[in-house]
């Protein structure tokens, strides 16, 4: 088994952070939770499509964990009730967790069942050295005015 040492960059979280914070804003409070939580589910699945190769678990459990307390504040701000209502909405009164996606369980190896690098082709001609500019196969100066090939 080999490990890739490679998951979403910080500014990558924080981008996303931003765009779950867009759609979890509160000018969108008229609009069913059920679109919310769809919208939600949009954006996380793509991102998670994007960064599911390599070792991002631990990335993407933070991001879903900030989607749901965003989720819940949103719950608590249209019921105009306190952070512990929407939690509790979220968290237990909902099985499904009102169909928010999880992202545990989605990372991948980056190439199954190949080599990570690939094997050398067999079929490609070897190199030629290169000439160094100015000295003849010899390894002797070229006359300025004298070429190689006379």
């Amino acid at each position: 088994m080999t490990f890739l040492a490679r998951w979403p960059a910080d500014k990558a979280v924080q981008r996303a952070r931003d765009r779950i914070r867009e759609l979890t804003l509160r000018s969108r409070m008229l609009l069913p939770v059920k679109w919310i939580v769809e919208d939600l589910n949009r954006f996380l699945s793509g991102w998670a499509a994007y960064f599911r190769f390599g070792n991002s678990a631990a990335r993407f459990e933070k991001i879903r964990n900030y989607a749901r307390m965003r989720l819940a504040l949103f719950i608590s701000k249209r019921h105009r009730r306190s952070r512990e209502f929407g939690w509790s909405v979220v968290t237990y009164q909902s099985p499904s967790q009102l169909g928010l996606i999880t992202l545990s369980g989605i990372v991948v190896d980056p190439r199954p069942f190949r080599d990570w690098r690939g094997k050398p082709d067999a079929r490609r001609e070897p190199r030629r050295p290169r000439l160094r500019q100015g000295r003849d196969r010899g390894g002797h100066r070229d006359s300025p005015g004298v070429s190689a090939t006379q």
